[in-house]
């Protein structure tokens, strides 16, 4: 009876390494044209459906101001009050520079009476990569891990344009900081055995268009169509897949029309286990292909 038992066990197992090694296989041969109908075909990885907490990460220059008023849930303050008053209070730190911006706001007066009037964004940039010379993303993984995350996403690159790796494709020479923090993050995640993921704003950067958002109208028409940017920001992304081989794609807030597909299958083809959100379709308008929604 035991013998039989034992026979079994060994054929279950057997055939479940069988089927996961065919699936593996099988994600791996497939090709990836830049349609809608073949990125369609791309299957949610079982990692992605049994990883229930990830950790996401907002780090960057806007950190150090680290300024943003309490103003409640988004879809609730703007149903109730409208979007101009909520980007004229924006509760997102990461938001910094725009707010700074609105004349009256909360943020326009925090900024001047702490820093002065004189001061600019950019003067942070020297107090952030002066302050990163103490991080160490070895605790930041074991921190992770310690409290049971399967995977991390970090903002490689806000609204604000900075970059958080040293990329060979820069708008402004100033605003990149002086460690590769998405390498040595990247590395130290998956020595803990978590997943790493890589946020990316491809709709909106103010270091290639310094637009000030006021409402929904502003918002959706400072998303980025020039081509010069388009190259920029699909440089960017080719970039971060081949460097880091990120096993999530986080974009935001839309991206330049008819380049997502490209972007997609170029990450699907390299990384074949890996999976992206909605947002390079900003609402849905557009019916682009992602395998989770971030709601």
């Amino acid at each position: 009876m035991i013998k039989i038992l034992v026979r079994a066990l060994f054929a279950t197992l057997w055939i479940t390494v069988f089927l996961n090694l065919s699936t593996s296989v099988a994600l791996a041969q497939r090709t990836y044209e830049p349609t809608t109908e073949s990125l369609s075909k791309h299957e949610v990885p079982d990692w992605f459906k049994d990883a229930k907490l990830g950790i996401f990460i907002h780090w960057g220059v806007y950190s150090v101001p680290g300024y943003a008023p309490l103003t409640g849930e988004l879809n609730k303050v703007v149903a109730e009050r409208g979007w101009e008053y909520w980007f004229e209070n924006n509760p997102y730190s990461e938001w910094y520079y725009n707010s700074m911006k609105l004349e009256g706001s909360p943020t326009y007066n925090y900024h001047r009476t702490t820093y002065g009037e004189g001061f600019t964004y950019d003067d942070f940039i020297p107090r952030f990569n002066a302050a990163i010379t103490n991080c160490n993303p070895s605790k930041w993984a074991k921190l992770f891990s310690k409290v049971g995350a399967r995977y991390v996403v970090l903002t490689t690159k806000h609204h604000d344009g900075f970059l958080l790796w040293p990329s060979k494709t820069r708008n402004q020479s100033g605003r990149v900081a002086t460690r590769d923090i998405v390498g040595e993050l990247t590395q130290a995640v998956r020595k803990e055995g978590m997943r790493m993921g890589v946020y990316y704003s491809g709709g909106i950067d103010w270091s290639f268009k310094d637009t000030t958002i006021t409402d929904f109208n502003t918002l959706v028409g400072a998303i980025i169509q020039e081509k010069a940017y388009a190259d920029y920001a699909n440089a960017h992304w080719r970039e971060l897949i081949d460097r880091y081989q990120p096993s999530i794609l986080w974009n935001d807030l839309g991206y330049p029309i008819g380049q997502a597909n490209e972007i997609m299958a170029y990450f699907y083809n390299r990384v074949p286990d890996g999976v992206m959100n909605d947002r390079f379709d900003l609402g849905g308008q557009l019916g682009l292909h992602f395998d989770f929604s971030w709601h």
